[in-house]
């Protein structure tokens, strides 16, 4: 089975499905650079053919992301945004982390130049977490909050993983 990890722009999902890959020897997913990888480059699709398309492609690259096994799997900030994506996550066994960043450090953090939904106004992104916040809440299996380190934050994200692991669940 598979680990999920979702939550908004810049809360550290791609950092912490690779260090976690690395650290439990399994593949590495990221459904943004399985987009990019297939299609160019993501600003470029929302330019040329518009968030609904792009939409589509993403809900594509989380089926087939989902595909294999034992695969952490980091997904772009806008999944949840699609509830036929939430079905499929859910519907799939895999383990689903939220990783909840509290949005002043996100803001703090962020480089929205190279994010669509994002790039005109950083402001943008306390809307898109209000919109977004309980579609986390909802596709979620589990709960990370990351306010802290990111030693801290992954080693609980690799402790959700392992307690899932002992239980069966997944992996």
């Amino acid at each position: 089975m598979n680990v999920l990890l979702i939550g908004m722009p810049g809360c550290g999902k791609s950092a912490f499905g690779k260090a976690a890959a690395d650290s439990l020897n399994l593949e590495f997913m990221d459904t943004d650079a399985e987009i990019e990888r297939r299609e160019g480059p993501i600003p470029d699709i929302f330019a040329e053919r518009g968030e609904e398309e792009f939409r589509k492609i993403e809900t594509e690259a989380l089926r087939d992301c989902l595909r294999g096994d034992d695969r952490i799997i980091s997904t772009g900030g806008g999944i949840v945004t699609r509830d036929e994506n939430i079905k499929i996550m859910k519907d799939s066994g895999a383990a689903v982390i939220f990783i909840d960043r509290p949005l002043e450090l996100i803001a703090g953090d962020i480089d929205t130049s190279g994010r669509p939904l994002l790039k005109d106004n950083a402001e943008r992104l306390k809307t898109l977490y209000k919109e977004r916040y309980d579609k986390y809440r909802e596709a979620a299996t589990a709960l990370v909050i990351n306010d802290g380190t990111f030693a801290s934050a992954l080693g609980e994200v690799l402790r959700l993983i392992r307690n899932t692991v002992r239980k069966g669940e997944i992996l």
